[in-house]
């Protein structure tokens, strides 16, 4: 499987040890991350240390709201569902797949979900593959509902990774048609000036090295207290801010390099399924 130099580049940055179960971790085991080499050279050593912190708490915290979400609701006649907006080629879907083999998890990106499927050979069968457009709306739903989605059963949107790159009007649209339906786990890259001038430079820098390499045109930053009044609006009623040094001392067991509340550059954000 090819994967794209940024892919690489985001897969680089996550600590190997996030993933638990067998089948995710020689997924990501078999993963030729080599085309993320001349990405890596621009950063230098601390950059890499931090960024690799932020990324893997991401996905730590990630993982860990998602098997707290199907305890709860996959169960009894139930059967909950995961839906992976821009999933990419990691091995979330993987992870979660196989540690919960009943659940449904839709894994939606525009690009490459048949050669993830053609690269997992029917390793995990109730992972559903969408190639679509995760702003088009009306496209999205009506190919995850030919592929069993209910939406009258839990669901569990996550949007890890991908609302610094779409629009706020793009982002509305989604949190509107999901908000009814589903909770929500996701996370979103702070205003610069709300991030503590300490650890400032690592967020400013690592998404203008990006922009300039992949020739993405924006990135959408937020303050806090915007972004949870912007979820409230779009029906997201109970959610919850999680800051990067609180993930960091529950995956490490201390602060460092979050060693202030404020000096995470992505936020984690929860909203718990209400039905």
């Amino acid at each position: 499987m090819i994967i794209s130099d940024t892919s690489a580049l985001v897969l680089n940055f996550t600590s190997p040890d996030i993933w638990k179960s067998k089948n995710a971790c020689d997924y990501f085991a078999r993963m030729d991350l080599s085309s993320a080499d001349d990405l890596l050279k621009m950063f230098d050593e601390e950059e890499l240390f931090m960024q690799t912190q932020s990324v893997s708490n991401r996905k730590y915290f990630v993982r860990k709201k998602i098997i707290e979400f199907l305890e709860i609701n996959n169960s009894g006649n139930q059967t909950a569902q995961i839906i992976i907006l821009a999933a990419g080629v990691a091995p979330l879907s993987v992870e979660i797949a196989s540690l919960f083999p009943t659940c449904k998890v839709f894994d939606i990106d525009k690009y490459q979900m048949r050669d993830k499927e053609q690269f997992l050979d029917g390793l995990c069968p109730n992972i559903y593959f969408i190639e679509e457009d995760i702003t088009d709306i009306q496209g999205l739903t009506n190919k995850m509902m030919a592929m069993g989605w209910n939406e009258k059963e839990p669901s569990l949107l996550v949007m890890e990774g991908i609302i610094y790159y779409i629009s706020e009007n793009e982002l509305k649209n989604i949190l509107n048609k999901f908000a009814p339906v589903a909770g929500l786990i996701g996370d979103f890259c702070l205003e610069p000036e709300w991030v503590n001038e300490k650890t400032r430079k690592f967020g400013v820098d690592v998404f203008r090295k990006i922009k300039e390499t992949t020739g993405v045109e924006h990135i959408n930053f937020y303050d806090a207290p915007y972004f949870t009044s912007l979820l409230k609006k779009c029906g997201f009623l109970n959610s919850e801010i999680i800051y990067m040094n609180t993930i960091q001392i529950e995956r490490t067991g201390n602060r460092i390099p979050f060693n202030y509340d404020d000096s995470g550059w992505i936020v984690l954000v929860s909203s718990q399924y209400m039905r």
